[in-house]
């Protein structure tokens, strides 16, 4: 017997359901909040329950710091005392690239497995290494499964030039240059929302930061943080996206509450040029769709862009749409695995390299499928309810690392999806 989610078509979605904290923004903060070795703990709110948080606290404690989680509340404090975050327990996650900022900044070495996640094609830690490198760490190996690196002298701030806006390399070199020496001014950052908050967070604590949000980011090294905060985490701004847009392909009348228009303004607006109403507030979003979707040409990129992450998303309210669309993702090479599973259930898709061609207006019919990431599986859900008959996602792991009761909101909705038990 295997765990599977079981989706049958329904008409349409209407209600409310309330947006998660962000799963990005959460490790983020996690990765904040620990590089303080203050007995006074940070709180964190909004926390999502899901895998992937988890596999971070467990990581955490390995290292030394306590933690306490419930009902969507994490208390930090304590100090990390081993410099160790073995393989089979960084493959789990890929948040567990933050423990390079981590230890560079609190023991000052570095000796961490190679971080997994989902199979989405190459995501290089070379522009993490090359910043932390150039703050100091002297690396000793970088390649196979571990990365051992050492600061012998401490961290000194500089220039650091990002050749590309990673997310993660920004972070990352954001916690180190907040123990550095003197002023680190980084360049071409990341502007992403979940930057943002973590920024928040760190100022909280006594860092001293500008340009958060920006393509400059400046860090003036102070000699300790503290504890003793509270932080509010973002909502998920890929499940509010994700959420709307099966509520696209299905029709109906949904309202997001705790959704930040803000974050969502790319999707927002792609979603009203593919045929969706939208009606925002300060805290929620209104999704309105008669089904009559239009095709769009889109390309994914960071933010201000639309998320890579809502790529798969996109796809299938293409599916839906009259006319041919087009997307192109330079992100990340291999997001088009769900492409197979949605060619199976009845679309017509065509891809070229990261190049991808969808001829709309194919009805779509429930099979066996399976979802090799996070953002496939969620976007087979909103397949199966629009698919003629029972569709059957193979991907539960998937689901339950990256969003709480995403399946209960569903059936909130009025949509039947179920984690269930099969023999398949």
């Amino acid at each position: 017997m295997k765990e599977v989610i079981k989706v049958v078509s329904c008409k349409e979605l209407k209600g409310e359901v309330s947006i998660a904290g962000s799963k990005n923004s959460a490790l983020a903060c996690l990765a904040a909040a620990s590089i303080t070795p203050d007995e006074n703990p940070i709180v964190l709110k909004n926390i999502p329950d899901i895998s992937d948080i988890q596999t971070m606290i467990d990581i955490l404690r390995s290292l030394g710091k306590k933690v306490i989680f419930e009902n969507g509340i994490l208390s930090m404090s304590g100090e990390i005392n081993n410099s160790v975050v073995l393989p089979e327990k960084s493959k789990k996650l890929r948040g567990s690239m933050y423990f390079l900022g981590i230890l560079a900044a609190t023991t000052g070495e570095i000796y961490c497995g190679i971080p997994g996640g989902d199979k989405i094609g190459k995501r290089p830690i070379d522009i993490h290494i090359h910043g932390l490198r150039k703050l100091g760490v002297n690396f000793t190996s970088e390649n196979g499964e571990i990365i051992v690196g050492k600061a012998e002298k401490g961290l000194e701030g500089c220039t650091i030039y990002l050749k590309y806006p990673s997310v993660g390399a920004t972070c990352n070199l954001m916690l180190a240059a907040t123990k550095a020496t003197g002023r680190t001014v980084l360049t071409n950052v990341a502007k992403e929302p979940e930057i943002v908050d973590m920024a928040n967070l760190l100022s909280k604590m006594g860092a001293r930061i500008t340009g958060a949000g920006t393509d400059k980011i400046t860090i003036s090294g102070v000699d300790e943080l503290h504890g003793g905060v509270e932080h509010e985490v973002i909502s998920d701004r890929i499940e509010s996206g994700t959420l709307a847009s099966i509520v696209a392909v299905c029709g109906g009348d949904v309202l997001l509450k705790h959704a930040i228009p803000y974050h969502n303004f790319p999707i927002i607006s792609l979603l009203e040029d593919i045929g969706v109403k939208i009606e925002a507030s300060d805290e929620s979003l209104r999704i309105i769709s008669d089904r009559n979707l239009k095709p769009v040409e889109v390309e994914m990129m960071p933010f201000p862009g639309i998320a890579t992450d809502l790529q798969s998303s996109i796809a299938l309210m293409a599916t839906q749409a009259k006319g041919d669309s087009t997307i192109v993702d330079l992100v990340f090479q291999k997001r088009f695995q769900y492409v197979d599973e949605l060619n199976k259930m009845g679309a017509l898709m065509q891809l070229s390299e990261n190049n991808l061609i969808i001829h709309g207006g194919k009805k779509l019919r429930g099979c066996h499928v399976f979802g090799n990431d996070i953002r496939a599986v969620s976007t087979l859900i909103g397949a199966g309810l629009i698919a003629e008959g029972e569709t059957i996602i193979d991907g539960v792991i998937h689901l339950k690392r990256g969003y709480p009761d995403f399946d209960k909101k569903i059936r909130k909705l009025g949509g039947s999806v179920e984690i269930v038990a099969m023999d398949i």
